[in-house]
């Protein structure tokens, strides 16, 4: 079962949308890989959280100094603000080579223009380079880049390495760096470099750049979303899973009255829709006001619509409800059904009489042929 969290504010990165196969176009959207592509793999195995998820590993095949991890694509950000990155990572092996996690700040023209604490500018800027505390353990490395206008020479007291069980461990240099007032774009980049021994793997999960904006999840709640204010996402509950609370938004936060939106397309076998309200089959008991087809006509010459149907200005407000619109379709179909039926009668007795008429006709012409028949 893999779970996910979510927080008030969104992780400006695309995760987690890994899935399981060759690290590249179609399994990692929005990442690009270090290294060569036997290096680089996306396998199901145990996060930090105690559950499974999608792991980026890095395995070195001993052929150049890269040995696999990634760098993501850009995203835009406001350089008069800070950001923090942090990532979870995973040795396993030996502790040869060592874990990368860095950034790239960019301007409008895609040139980096890291800037160092003194103003200088960095063109390779990495938090941290070095080995993690302990094999087979995950940590949390987090780092920030500071808005262009930071005087500071200090980090975020809140940059470090982090244990599992949220200890801030001693003894490891990390560098925070600052915007240039001409930064517009953030990478961030994560690597294992220099290892040469095969056998060697580094796992990387839930990569994340946070705007520093007071809704951003605490250290805490990144080392125990259940325990804070995040949200898990999933409960299992007898192999079935469901979302207790709030609304859910995909590709979208901007309809927030609503249980679910989706800001693009949604494919099914099938949908069902069960209404509080009455099924139109009323239209078929006894005492229905039907309107007569001149009230339909003049309606529609008056409105451009049917009556009960929304017109296309209030479908382009408020879109439609699914639901109540097949109700008020099948309405109008029922009651189209009346008026077949009621025009199926009129015809009938049209029929009648014509048969009547034709009839009629037929008792003319014969008496008729009788009188010019008859002698005078």
């Amino acid at each position: 079962m893999c779970f996910g969290y979510s927080f008030a504010q969104n992780n400006l990165l695309d995760f987690p949308q890994w899935n399981v196969g060759p690290a590249g176009s179609g399994y990692t959207t929005g990442y690009s890989i270090s290294g060569t592509s036997a290096e680089n793999s996306l396998e199901e195995g145990p996060d930090p959280y105690g559950g499974t998820s999608v792991l980026w590993k890095a395995s070195p095949d001993d052929t150049d100094a890269l040995n696999g991890g990634f760098y993501t694509s850009s995203v835009t950000i406001d350089g008069s603000k800070t950001y923090r990155f942090s990532i979870w990572l995973k040795k396993t092996g030996t502790q040869t080579g060592k874990s990368y996690f860095g950034l790239h700040a960019r301007d409008g023209s895609d040139v980096k223009n890291t800037l160092n604490f003194d103003n200088s500018v960095n063109t390779n800027p990495y938090f941290w380079a070095d080995d993690l505390p302990t094999l087979d353990e995950w940590y949390l490395v987090v780092a920030f880049i500071h808005e262009d206008g930071y005087v500071g020479s200090t980090n975020h007291s809140d940059t470090g390495v982090y244990a599992a069980d949220g200890t801030k461990m001693g003894g490891i240099t990390i560098t925070d760096f600052k915007f240039s007032p001409t930064s517009v774009k953030l990478q961030l980049r994560a690597y294992l470099n220099y290892d040469t021994v095969l056998s060697d793997n580094q796992f990387f999960y839930s990569p994340a750049i946070h705007e520093i904006n007071g809704q951003e999840p605490t250290i805490q709640e990144l080392i125990d979303p259940s325990g804070g204010n995040a949200t898990s996402l999933w409960t299992e509950n007898g192999g079935n899973i469901h979302y207790d609370g709030g609304n859910v938004g995909i590709g979208t936060n901007a309809n927030p009255n609503f249980m679910l939106a989706v800001d693009g397309k949604i494919i099914a076998e099938e949908v069902r829709v069960e209404l509080s309200g009455n099924w139109p089959d009323y239209v078929f008991e006894k005492g229905y006001d039907l309107p007569t087809l001149d009230e339909i006509k003049k309606h529609i010459e008056e409105k451009g619509h049917l009556p009960n149907i929304p017109s296309t200005k209030e479908v382009k407000a408020n879109g439609i409800e699914l639901g109540e619109m097949n109700r008020l379709l099948l309405e109008k179909i029922e009651e189209l059904t009346l008026y077949i039926l009621s025009q199926e009668r009129k015809l009938e007795k049209l029929n009648h009489h014509l048969n009547q008429y034709k009839g009629l006709e037929q008792r003319i012409k014969q008496l008729e042929l009788n009188s010019v028949q008859s002698p005078e």
